[in-house]
């Protein structure tokens, strides 16, 4: 059973409630475009006919669009007023992940609904047709250009988000105070190193990632003051060697991006350029399985079906570099994560 303090840590989960479906999602897009959960959250209740104004839709859109949100449980409908339920209200707080998940979710749909036979049958013929994969462009965080920033930054505000909320989960989990130095591979905006320099101010951060990535991350980090003790370098985690003279090293949800054989090579890497005594720290969803497969707001994720692994793929090649005292946390999110740690002997 998760203590307290992990539950707090995991409350972010409610938002999924919310996104079981397509009809509820869609419904509740619609109304955030339309500004009506700002005007129900300033100032709940509100009258039917002040929010239709406010809406400038006729009426009937509006009466079934408060039909679909009510059976989704985002308002209730008492006599001719409309209020947020107790439930949405207190997902609220997370309305930037409720809102990224479900915007990625509609974005992807169509990849599902038009195909799902490249989808199930062919890696590469689905990756050449699917929209998400021009999201997710890597190609372009090689070269700064308007258009490659402003794509990058797209999808990295994605990923920070879901980031933002994952952290402390993981911290619940492993004692980063111990580390001294850490370095982020695909540590992407340098949300996860924020939040652990945050909450262990000795802690050093370095993120090694693509150059417009890292561009787009500085920015995130400059207003806060934990930015000072985090840089960044650029680089390719296929082509360059990894940033040495760390204590630490993290994948975060960056394994699964890469084939295995590629995987393999980014652990030797890192075991290479950790220092003697040093830890390896891996954070990946596994493979998704049962009533996972089915929630509306695992779409984005279901689309990557073929790139989670169970931890044992990491720990055979781990043990082969010789690293030991592996170790594997099984962590419950909107899907099963895991969390595995490893050490470097000091010989």
């Amino acid at each position: 059973m998760d203590s307290p303090s992990i539950l707090e840590a995991k409350r972010y989960l409610f938002v999924d409630q919310f996104l079981q479906n397509l009809v509820g999602a869609a419904a509740l897009k619609t109304a955030f475009e339309l500004h009506l959960m700002e005007r129900l959250v300033e100032n709940t209740p509100v009258g039917r006919k002040e929010l239709l104004q406010t809406s400038k839709m006729d009426r009937q859109g509006f009466d079934m669009l408060l039909e679909l949100l009510s059976v989704n449980h985002v308002v209730e409908l008492p006599s001719e007023e409309v209020r947020l339920t107790e439930e949405f209200a207190r997902v609220w707080p997370f309305r930037d992940l409720l809102q990224a998940k479900l915007d990625l979710a509609m974005l992807v749909t169509s990849d599902l609904a038009d195909l799902p036979a490249s989808l199930l049958s062919s890696s590469a013929k689905f990756q050449e047709k699917a929209r998400i994969f021009r999201l997710f462009d890597y190609q372009r965080c090689f070269e700064l250009t308007p258009e490659n920033y402003e794509a990058t930054k797209r999808w990295m505000q994605f990923t920070s988000t879901l980031t933002r909320y994952e952290t402390p989960v993981v911290m619940e989990y492993h004692d980063f105070g111990r580390h001294q130095r850490l370095l982020d591979v695909g540590g992407n905006s340098g949300e996860f190193l924020f939040q652990l320099c945050q909450k262990n101010g000795h802690l050093q951060g370095t993120v090694f990632d693509l150059p417009v990535v890292c561009v787009v991350g500085r920015e995130h980090l400059l207003q806060k003051a934990e930015g000072d003790r985090i840089r960044f370098v650029k680089g390719s985690a296929i082509d360059d060697v990894f940033p040495e003279g760390h204590d630490s090293i993290t994948f975060k949800s960056m394994l699964h991006d890469w084939p295995d054989e590629l995987a393999a090579r980014f652990l030797s890497k890192a075991v290479d350029a950790l220092e003697a005594g040093g830890t390896l720290i891996i954070f990946e969803r596994s493979p998704m399985r049962g009533a996972e497969l089915f929630q509306f707001s695992n779409l984005p994720m279901l689309l990557f079906f073929r790139s989670f692994r169970d931890p044992d793929f990491y720990e055979k090649h781990l043990l082969k570099l010789g690293m030991v005292d592996i170790s594997v946390q099984w962590i419950d999110l909107e899907s099963s994560f895991f969390l595995l740690t490893a050490k470097k002997t000091r010989d």
